[in-house]
């Protein structure tokens, strides 16, 4: 299998960002975005924008691992994406959690042709690897001062990159790209904002182990971050908390209703940790780019979660919504925003 390699020009638009390990980059209209996550695999097909709404979803699916899943993972990214039916074998995967950096940072004035060259160097100040070890991107955000500019880097352990692109290809596809899943997320948030829109907004995918965070102002994700806290945790915790068995938690967390008192007063402790996160993002995001946002879109599988929901705004200082993509739920997030590369007009 040949090694991915980072694209050669860098560029700013949605459409753009962490194009980090682009393999064949193809111009179909029929875009299919692949979420390979530690408990599921999502896949959402969505076809040509046809008027000034959203781009039209022509098939979704979610397939469940079981444990052990990683070894039937091609098999199961076939069956997914099988079930979509449509006539394609070109798809956008993504990478995220402990093997991928992402930075919002300050450098000078430069074109994208050096600012290719320049990355690599740059990298080597934020990543904890061997250079020679990951796969670096990156694109400009916008201006900054001092002849400054805010340029997003992102970085990921290339064996990681690989092996997704391995599974990938082993179920007879072809990875198109390999996005991030906090960007596409973003980028799916980004999707629904009026043109022109300098609105402050932020947005929170809670995975199974991981949770994706970005503040997007004017359309940009100034701020991207994976916070290691995900539903696992939340369960297990709440589990020894209670005296529940974890499979009865992770039921009542999928629930739209209240919870019992006592699951409601566990929830609400172990979410306090993950909130202090997200206000220390917050806070770095006011004092290097502007006001906060005003509030928190909440999409995964946790974003209809009632006792979730309020075991959030217990200690957040702005309101936390249910968020999801047109005609989708939250689940399919990071798989919408990944099937709008390479389509968005």
């Amino acid at each position: 299998m040949p090694a991915a390699s980072a694209p050669s020009l860098i560029r700013s638009g949605w459409d753009a960002f962490a194009r980090l390990a682009t393999v064949s980059p193809k111009g179909s209209k029929l875009t299919v975005g692949l979420d390979i996550g530690s408990s599921s695999i999502k896949a959402v097909a969505l076809g040509p924008r046809r008027a000034l709404g959203p781009r039209p979803v022509l098939g979704h699916h979610l397939m469940e691992l079981g444990q052990g899943g990683e070894v039937h993972l091609p098999q199961a990214i076939q069956r997914a994406i099988g079930a979509l039916r449509v006539p394609t074998n070109a798809v956008t995967i993504s990478v995220s959690g402990q093997w991928v950096i992402m930075r919002v940072i300050e450098m000078p004035v430069m074109k994208p042709g050096e600012l290719a060259l320049a990355l690599p160097i740059e990298a080597q100040r934020y990543v904890p690897f061997r250079i020679e070890e990951v796969i670096v991107d990156g694109t400009i955000l916008g201006p900054g001062e001092a002849n400054k500019m805010w340029v997003v880097l992102v970085a990921s352990k290339r064996d990681l990159v690989e092996r997704r692109i391995g599974w990938a290809r082993q179920a007879g596809l072809e990875p198109v790209a390999v996005d991030v899943d906090a960007l596409a997320v973003a980028n799916a948030l980004g999707a629904g904002m009026a043109d022109g829109s300098t609105a402050t907004q932020a947005i929170m995918n809670v995975g199974t182990q991981w949770t994706n965070l970005a503040v997007v102002k004017g359309g940009v994700p100034y701020l991207i971050r994976d916070i290691p806290w995900g539903a696992e945790k939340l369960s297990r915790r709440v589990a020894e908390q209670t005296g529940l068995e974890d499979r009865a938690v992770a039921a009542l967390l999928k629930q739209a209703d209240a919870m019992p008192a006592p699951v409601q007063e566990a929830l609400a402790i172990m979410c306090e940790s993950l909130t202090t996160e997200l206000q220390l993002s917050f806070d770095f995001f006011e004092n290097h780019f502007g006001p906060p946002p005003q509030q928190l879109a909440v999409t995964g599988g946790l974003a209809q979660s009632a006792g979730f929901l309020e075991g959030l705004r217990r200690h957040l200082p702005l309101p936390a919504l249910p968020w999801s993509p047109p005609g989708l739920s939250g689940q399919f997030s990071v798989a919408y925003g990944l099937a709008l590369r390479g389509g968005r007009s």
